[in-house]
């Protein structure tokens, strides 16, 4: 083996690890002679030409996830490259001098707590960090934790996900939770395997024998059992690793950050001092910038006032402000085109009048209005802040950028640009930039809530989850009864996986805003999820009473009744979607999922086929049309509609789905 070329460019210089289905190697790069890299080959675990070609994909996809998140931190083992030869796959990483964890835990001594705190507090970082990109590790273990030796840093590599969707082996047993074994890891799946960590260097279990403490649990709760009076832990840190263990991922910690505050108040323990300074500082804040925001609110859209000659031009002009100022738009812009009549040279009027229009939906004329404003007066920043927003809301993003970034050239102090172009530099997908610019804002105007929002939004959608909820958690000390930050945390919680987290985060959203209409849905999607029937229907039915025009809280109690078997009741819901628009393709989709379920098979192909009329790119539609057609019998067609909703699954990059569709196909090629 030592000597062979892989890829025509890496040469194995000693084998380091063989295993049933993964062989390591040591190699050197023949491009970059001297360069030593670690090469992992691994064997999938199966050979149909089907399920290689969604290995392949599923392969490239978390390898390229994967050399992403190494590129992106300093503790994760750098991927280099992957490929696949003669069908089998290679993940080539960085070669890190070090050693693993493994020779500093499994001595047979116990380590000290302090050293396992500090262990756990690195590896928690790194955790961080790595579940904010969207990514579990799914293998963690001493042997997969190098301490390396440039820095005495801790590295964390093999990340499982990768290796799983090729081989599928799930990581070590030994480390691995109930939830990962049944294919479906948690982010707090790496919270057990590192508890486990921490329990075996506490008790100073040797290495051939952490498979005891799988041994050693509760015949009542399955929580493994493993504080005797030989193991020397103070409470707190036993009652936080107790909760990184727990059988039921639902009871254990929800997220690494909750891990990590935990341990921070076992190390300082000065947590009650400090959150009492905290909530005192946090009120004085809350005080201060609620009567900025009111001044703030005042000068907004003023401007140094234009000096006139004619009084009723004046006096028209300083009425239409007032209107305007009361909310009574409609009459600021009668008492604005006066005055324009009076003085038609006169560009903050124009400005103004455009501003009045803006806020009754007339974008068109708004931007007529500031464009004449610019005309008159081409150093008036403010017109150009003012116009982008008007393109920015017609869908001229680009046009908007740049009458913001003039209006920035202008005035380089004005925050609300910053932000409008912010939001203009979103929609374009410019993320990096829109952050920025929020940034921006932030930093010319601490207290400005909606450049938090909208950069915590950012954050959020981009799966950046930690600063995200920063953000948020900054707009509640300006604003605590702000409801839309809470809503935005309970998003998070729930793309998390944490469900009870999430629940908490909508109720607070609703607490501070009881017609938050969209709070109640999303907190009865989660009820529905966790069985709660009476909670999840209370949730719908306010949604409806709240917004009686709105599909969307008919078409999700429908798929909720449609969970517990109320088939009818789901279709009544479904068709009440429909009628309030006709062209919902998802309301046709999940009313055909009820009317296959009571074997009205004609009416379930005629909704699957209208969801698809309607939107012909909707996977779910072909693969549900196609499991209603293999009921009737009908095998080609359903062939026809499992191959199409494959390919759009592929496309869309929805991996269970397209995993579901391609067993379903697989089945009546078999048959």
């Amino acid at each position: 083996m030592n000597g062979q070329i892989l890829d025509a460019r890496y040469q194995i210089l000693k084998v380091l690890n063989v295993e049933e289905v993964v062989q390591t190697y040591l190699v050197e790069d023949a491009i970059l002679p001297g360069k030593q890299l670690v090469v992992k080959q691994l064997h999938p675990g199966s050979d149909t030409f089907q399920e290689l070609a969604l290995v392949r994909d599923l392969f490239a996809e978390e390898a390229k996830k994967l050399k992403q998140l190494g590129e992106s931190h300093d503790q994760i083992q750098n991927l280099v490259n992957y490929f696949e030869d003669n069908e089998e796959f290679y993940l080539v990483q960085e070669y890190i001098i070090g050693s693993n964890l493994t020779a500093e835990i499994f001595l047979e001594t116990p380590i000290k707590e302090k050293q396992v705190i500090k262990v756990l507090s690195e590896v928690l970082e790194i955790l961080v960090f790595v579940h904010s990109r969207g990514m579990i590790h799914q293998d963690i273990k001493p042997a997969n934790i190098i301490r390396r030796d440039s820095d005495q840093k801790l590295v964390l590599v093999d990340f499982g996900a990768v290796q799983e969707v090729v081989t599928t082996i799930v990581g070590n047993l030994e480390y691995v939770p109930v939830e990962q074994l049944r294919g479906d890891p948690q982010y707090n799946s790496d919270i057990y395997a590192l508890g486990i960590v921490a329990i075996a260097a506490l008790i100073g279990l040797p290495a051939n024998e952490i498979s005891r403490l799988q041994n050693q649990k509760s015949v009542l709760t399955g929580e493994i059992i493993w504080r005797t009076k030989n193991v020397k832990v103070s409470p707190e840190l036993a009652r936080i690793i107790d909760k990184m263990v727990r059988f039921d991922h639902r009871k254990r910690y929800q997220s690494v950050t909750e891990v990590l505050n935990d341990i921070q108040q076992l190390k300082t323990h000065k947590y009650t001092q400090q959150k009492q300074h905290q909530q005192q500082v946090w009120l004085i804040l809350a005080g201060i910038t609620g009567f900025l925001g009111l001044v703030t609110a005042t000068w907004f859209f003023q401007s140094t006032q234009p000096v006139v000659t004619e009084v009723n031009f004046e006096q028209l002009y300083e009425e239409g402000l007032r209107k305007y100022h009361t909310g009574d738009y409609q009459a600021a812009v009668e008492d604005f085109t006066q005055a324009i009549a009076l003085d038609s040279q006169n560009a903050l009027a124009y400005n103004k009048r455009g501003n009045a229009f803006y806020q009754l939906g007339d974008y068109e004329q708004a931007k007529a209005d500031t464009s004449k404003a610019i005309e008159l007066n081409p150093q008036n920043a403010n017109a150009y802040y003012d116009r982008g927003f008007s393109l920015y809301e017609l869908g001229k993003y680009k046009e908007a950028i740049a009458d913001y970034t003039k209006a920035i050239e202008l005035n380089p102090g004005n925050a609300y640009a910053y932000y409008g172009r912010g939001l203009a530099l979103v929609k374009m997908q410019e993320n990096k930039e829109a952050n920025e610019d929020f940034s921006t804002a932030i930093r010319l105007r601490p207290d400005y809530i909606e450049a938090y929002l909208e950069r915590g939004i950012l954050r959020r959608r981009l799966r950046i989850h930690k600063t995200a909820i920063e953000d948020f958690d900054a707009i509640i000390k300006i604003n605590p009864d702000d409801a839309r930050p809470y809503y935005q945390k309970g998003l998070i919680h729930s793309s998390n996986n944490q469900k009870y987290a999430a629940i908490g985060a909508y109720t607070q959203a609703i607490n501070r805003n009881p017609n938050y209409t969209v709070a109640y849905l999303r907190r009865g999607d989660i009820q529905s999820e966790l069985g709660y029937k009476l909670e999840a229907t209370e949730d719908y039915n306010t949604v409806i009473k709240l917004n009686p025009q709105w599909g969307a809280g008919y078409n999700h109690r429908g798929i909720h009744r449609f969970s517990f078997g109320d088939y009818k009741g789901a279709i009544e819901d479904h068709t009440k979607a429909i009628e309030l628009n006709s062209q919902d393709a998802a309301a046709f989709n999940n009313r055909g999922n009820a009317n296959s379920q009571i074997w009205y098979l004609q009416a379930a192909n005629e909704d699957y086929s209208k969801a698809i009329e309607i939107n012909p790119k909707y996977g779910l539609a072909y693969y549900n049309r196609g499991v209603n057609r293999a009921k009737q019998e009908n095998i080609q067609a359903a062939i026809a509609d499992f191959r199409q909703a494959i390919r759009l699954f592929r496309e869309s990059g929805e991996r269970n789905s397209l995993q579901d569709a391609q067993r379903e196909l697989n089945l009546l090629l078999n048959r």
